[in-house]
């Protein structure tokens, strides 16, 4: 391949896509989804997060504490009986108004590089505060010790949880949840860009012209499936941003983004070589919403109300689901990784079928082509 033509290819699609005014509103439309259900979101689990602390120390580790909450509210307590008042023994049932509560030992920083192991209070309100992100908050307050003294985690957590909570809140779940699904559609939105693209070329009977230069079909490719990832990785970004969604196991986010986006743009790769008009492919790509509209609505929350009904399995028969899990599971960080192998080979094994597909159907346009 030629790098210079293939990104004077990319270049020249770029500046088309920015041009076409209805191409380029389509293409934002995963960024006004990211602003309405950040909104949605905002309403669901909006209220402010009551925290009392005892911190005589004024620890910086305070801050760990408060970021993980969108909207903090700290109340410092006078002493560590005070918290320990407030919120009871591990367990226990009872009306509180904080949703966390924190007891930090007065010299804890300089206990832990002395090598001692200083032990830390944290009390968890199962009604404010869901499973998986009670473990993120334990995780981050031992990773701080390690900051302080690495690589032993010297820092204890000793974590007491009243009002026991069900194995996720409602509002953590339909965060995950909201992310998932803006992500999906924007990973989504390459089956209609590449085939644009190539169509465009065959339409316009300009794909003569550039074979009959040094480029090659496989730089013109190249150049149009880079477009596609620069979008991609774009809009990702943007959508990120807008929506906090950088939470859970991010090595695993970024894997199923990065095959999510392999896999669309094999679809809409295989849909540019097949149709030779943008009115035949964008009734396919029509189609293809729908299949990736419909299996993300079953994951999460929903998918966990009606897993045992019939139907599921035909929704899971579509490989567009395992995506979808496989994102909001990374988002949760509470998901072994056998399911998140199981889910990655469906997405991969789906991916490389189309790639091969597409290769077949590229051989065949690349011959049809030099032939005329």
């Amino acid at each position: 391949m030629h790098l210079r033509s293939m990104l004077a290819i990319a270049r020249k699609d770029l500046i088309d896509i920015v041009q076409n005014k209805a191409t380029l509103v389509g293409l934002l439309i995963p960024i006004f989804m990211a602003v309405l259900f950040s909104l949605i979101n905002s309403l669901i689990g909006g209220t402010p997060t009551r925290l009392l602390i005892y911190n005589p120390g004024q620890s910086p580790i305070e801050h760990i504490v408060s970021a993980a909450f969108s909207t903090p509210t700290i109340t410092h307590a006078a002493s560590a009986a005070e918290v320990e008042a407030a919120f009871g023994p591990d367990g226990v049932h009872k009306q509180s108004s904080y949703a966390l509560g924190l007891i930090v030992p007065p010299t804890l920083e300089s206990d832990l590089r002395a090598g001692r192991h200083p032990q830390l209070q944290l009390f968890i309100n199962g009604d404010s505060i869901g499973i998986t992100q009670r473990t993120l908050l334990a995780q981050a307050l031992t990773d701080y010790g390690r900051q302080v003294v690495a690589p032993e985690p010297p820092l204890a957590v000793v974590t007491s949880t009243i009002n026991p909570p069900q194995p996720s809140t409602f509002s953590e779940n339909s965060k995950a949840f909201f992310v998932m699904y803006v992500l999906v559609m924007t990973i989504m939105n390459a089956t209609g860009i590449v085939p644009g693209l190539i169509i465009e070329e065959k339409e316009k009977k300009t794909l003569r012209m550039l074979l009959a230069s040094p480029v090659s079909f496989g730089d013109i490719i190249a150049g149009k499936l880079l477009v596609s990832l620069v979008y991609q990785v774009l809009l990702l970004a943007l959508v990120f941003l807008i929506m906090q969604g950088l939470t859970g196991n991010l090595p695993w986010l970024l894997l199923f983004l990065l095959i999510g986006a392999c896999l669309t743009n094999a679809i809409g790769l295989l849909i540019g070589c097949l149709f030779n008009t943008v009115s035949a492919s964008g009734a396919v790509g029509g189609i293809l919403i729908f299949f990736f509209i419909v299996p993300a609505l079953f994951v999460g929350p929903l998918g966990q109300f009606i897993q045992n009904q019939s139907f599921m399995t035909i929704i899971k028969a579509i490989p567009v689901y395992y995506l979808a899990e496989g994102i909001y599971n990374a988002l949760t960080g509470q998901t072994p990784a056998t399911t998140m192998l199981t889910d990655l080979a469906v997405i991969a094994g789906t991916t490389l079928l189309l790639f091969m597909l597409a290769a077949w159907s590229l051989r065949q346009q690349a011959a049809v082509a030099s032939s005329i």
